[in-house]
């Protein structure tokens, strides 16, 4: 699997110090008081519907090296619930930093623990997927404690790869979903395929996460979740954190600087380089505009931060909690991705989906709030001058009669099929239901799949059952089976 090596000559001729871990964070899996930090205090009692949800316990430590590259070295515990029908007689770690070339990294796995002995990994998939043999099965309702070192090599060149979301830039290091993983079950079988080019990378259910990040002083540490206790010592920094119910986390450290706004109960926290600080207080009014219009239109934003981060190379990337935007020049996409990615806090962060099989349940998703953000906030004529815009996209792919309800890698133009023609299937919904009708729908999926995962099915079903009507033939002409759509 080709990495990025660091040129040579680049990054930094200095080390900065190596920081200290400090004492093992203790593993209070049943303490949920802990995650209630994490949310606003109206929705603190959701903690109380994952009794039985993977528990996280994560320490890592972060050292920026002399040639450009850093080391994440960490250890983690986990107590993880067979939530199936059946018996387990594995679990599975996915080892993310391994991912191909949207991830500038690799990752190692020290020593690895089940039930409390030392295992051996069964290492697959060149090195994503690590399979841990269960001492004996894991019946259903039966839990089992884990434990991993880990190791992380990440090297510079986000910026100019172009598709990376892992490694570094500007002196920022980007790392999504840096520690071993548990994916999950999907149809009796473990999900630890590749990634596809071009799509999203993860799929993990809702858990709930207390982590520390140790890291040099004079830089910004961006983490998913609520900081709970920070301290410095010399020359490093440490702080701990808690989740409510999320499905996966990421780090940033860098020289940023913070812009913070509160909006409904929300601290929003927009993090940029300095050179970019006065697209600062934009980004917090996409972001503030888009809460806004999604709590009115979906449904609240349970969590008590939402984090928006400067990171020259991604356009933007969505995770729980925080999202990548690359301002560049501050122009009117800066606008749209800001407002796109938030869009994802609802639609995969809070309403899960399958990001390889079934991507348009979020991308498709996420790109019309695009629109219902620039109703809300620019006016109708302007949403309906996206719209035309999508529409005058899909009459140039090869290919529009495609259906939007496919996998990621089966896609020639995933952008246009997915993103641009799955929005004017939400519009066409939209129209065949009637705007009372449809916001209803929004509202009713949202409460049906808040935390969970959803199914093109799912999704069908709850829209039939908010109209009262059959909305097979819809479904089939954008959805399942494809065919000539034709501009209202």
């Amino acid at each position: 699997m080709p990495v990025a090596t660091p040129p040579t000559g680049t990054g930094g001729s200095e080390a900065r110090p190596t920081p200290t871990a400090q004492p093992t964070l203790a593993a209070a899996f049943d303490d949920l008081d802990q995650f209630r930090a994490a949310l606003r205090p109206e929705f603190a009692g959701d903690v109380d519907l994952f009794l039985s949800a993977t528990r996280y316990n994560i320490e890592v430590t972060l050292r920026f090296n002399p040639d450009g590259s850093a080391t994440l070295t960490g250890r983690e515990r986990i107590r993880y619930a067979n939530q199936q029908a059946f018996a387990l007689d594995d679990i599975y770690l996915m080892l993310w930093p391994n991912g191909g070339a949207q991830y500038l990294s690799r990752m190692k796995l020290g020593r690895v623990t089940v039930a409390g002995s030392e295992v051996q990994p069964v290492m697959e998939s060149d090195d994503l997927a690590a399979r841990l043999p269960l001492p004996a099965p894991l019946a259903p309702d039966e839990s089992v404690d884990l434990s991993a070192e880990f190791t992380v090599e990440a090297f510079p060149g986000v910026d100019a790869n172009g598709v990376a979301r892992f490694g570094l830039t500007n002196g920022i290091l980007l790392a999504p979903t840096f520690y071993p993983l548990i994916p999950r079950i999907v149809d009796g079988e473990w999900q630890t395929m590749p990634a596809p080019p071009g799509g999203d990378t993860t799929n993990s259910d809702t858990a709930l996460y207390v982590w520390r990040v140790t890291a040099p002083s004079d830089l910004v540490i961006v983490a998913t979740g609520t900081v709970v206790a920070s301290e410095q010592s010399g020359d490093t920094q440490t702080q701990t954190l808690v989740t409510g119910p999320m499905r996966d986390l990421a780090l940033v450290v860098g020289p940023l600087q913070l812009t913070q706004r509160t909006v409904d109960g929300i601290a929003l926290n927009a993090y940029v380089l300095e050179q970019n600080a006065v697209f600062a207080e934009k980004m917090l009014d996409y972001a503030e505009g888009q809460v806004k219009t999604l709590e009115a239109g979906v449904g609240p934003y349970p969590f008590a931060e939402l984090d928006l981060v400067d990171t020259p190379g991604p356009a933007g990337i969505e995770y729980p909690g925080e999202v990548f935007i690359g301002i560049g020049d501050g122009s009117d996409f800066f606008e749209v991705a800001t407002v796109h990615e938030v869009g994802h806090q609802w639609f995969y962060s809070l309403i899960g989906d399958d990001q390889l099989m079934e991507p348009w349940l979020d991308e498709a998703a996420a790109t019309y709030t695009e629109v219902l953000y620039s109703e809300n906030i620019h006016g109708p004529r302007a949403a309906r001058g996206m719209l035309d815009f999508f529409w005058d996209a899909l009459s140039f792919t090869d290919q529009p009669d495609l259906p939007i309800g496919r996998p990621v890698a089966d896609y020639a133009d995933y952008g246009t099929i997915v993103y641009l023609k799955g929005a004017l299937f939400f519009d066409a919904l939209r129209r065949e239901m009637g705007d009372e009708t449809f916001f209803a729908f929004l509202h009713n999926y949202y409460d049906a799949y808040r935390y969970g995962f959803a199914t093109s099915k799912d999704f069908q079903a709850v829209a039939e059952q908010t109209c009262a009507c059959d909305l097979g033939a819809l479904f089939d002409l954008w959805v399942y089976n494809g065919g000539t759509v034709t501009k209202p």
